[in-house]
């Protein structure tokens, strides 16, 4: 599977090597950043400047390869986005 197809909406992740450091839930995302849901706030982390760990499927992903808008992304992939 391309590191682009990898649908990151409620997935639990954590950043490496990266100015914002944040551990939770993908909640939203946008053609540039990721919004995550901590403990008590949610983060807007930018793509293209970190790693994310994606715990359920034990992966570190470079955020480059994610910037763009999530349905794009994934349409060429196959999947069906409602």
């Amino acid at each position: 599977m391309r590191v682009s197809c990898l649908d990151l909406l409620g997935a639990e992740v954590s950043t490496y090597r990266c100015p914002y450091r944040a551990r939770g839930v993908v909640v939203g995302e946008t053609y540039n950043t990721f919004l995550v849901l901590t403990k008590n706030k949610v983060i807007t982390i930018p793509k293209s400047i970190c790693y994310f760990y994606v715990y359920d499927l034990n992966v570190l992903v470079n955020g480059i390869y994610l910037v763009g808008y999530r349905d794009k992304r994934l349409f060429g992939c196959g999947f069906k986005i409602s």
